[in-house]
């Protein structure tokens, strides 16, 4: 949905773009965290009793879903359970 003017998003772009890079960063990495926070909820939600391993590996399929072909997805996924697996041994 986006139905906010161009007018208005243009004024959005400058008020943003007028700010020190310092605080441009602050607001990406707090919106990026904030993100980050509800995804885990949501897989938390429907996944209650997922291990920490399997909950990294579903969060990295929810970001990067639209990134790579399920098959693709899947095996960074396997990849990655394997990795996390040997660190958490």
């Amino acid at each position: 949905m986006n139905d906010t003017p161009k007018y208005i998003q243009q004024k959005q772009f400058e008020i943003i773009i007028a700010k020190p890079l310092n605080e441009r960063l602050n607001g990406l990495f707090e919106m990026t965290e904030l993100s980050r926070n509800i995804l885990i909820n949501r897989i938390k939600t429907q996944q209650p009793n997922l291990s920490k391993i399997d909950l990294q590996i579903e969060l990295f399929k929810m970001f990067y879903r639209f990134d790579f072909d399920k098959e693709t997805l899947n095996l960074i996924a396997e990849s990655m359970r394997k990795s996390l697996m040997q660190i958490d041994e």
